[in-house]
């Protein structure tokens, strides 16, 4: 799956929740904390990962992703993947 694809996936996956606090689907990209916005908690932020990770196809290490500057951003969790 490539960048693109998680992107949609990931989009898809946090709509409905960001129309429930006012937010367009446009809004849902770059550097919109996925946490500190609201639209998840921390166990929704890992049950996320778990699910593009089955998605994707590939893991990432979690905790590493709690302690990198911006790893819960739209763009942040995109990174995740990118990681070789």
């Amino acid at each position: 799956m490539d960048r693109t694809e998680l992107s949609q996936r990931l989009r898809e996956r946090l709509v409905l929740r960001a129309e429930r606090l006012g937010l367009r689907t446009d809004e849902i990209s770059g550097s919109l904390d996925l946490v500190r916005s609201g639209l998840l908690d921390s166990l929704g932020f890992v049950d996320l990962i778990t699910e593009l990770e089955q998605v994707a196809g590939r893991e990432v290490d979690l905790a590493s992703a709690f302690d990198t500057p911006g790893a819960t951003t739209f763009d942040g969790v995109l990174d995740l993947f990118d990681r070789p």
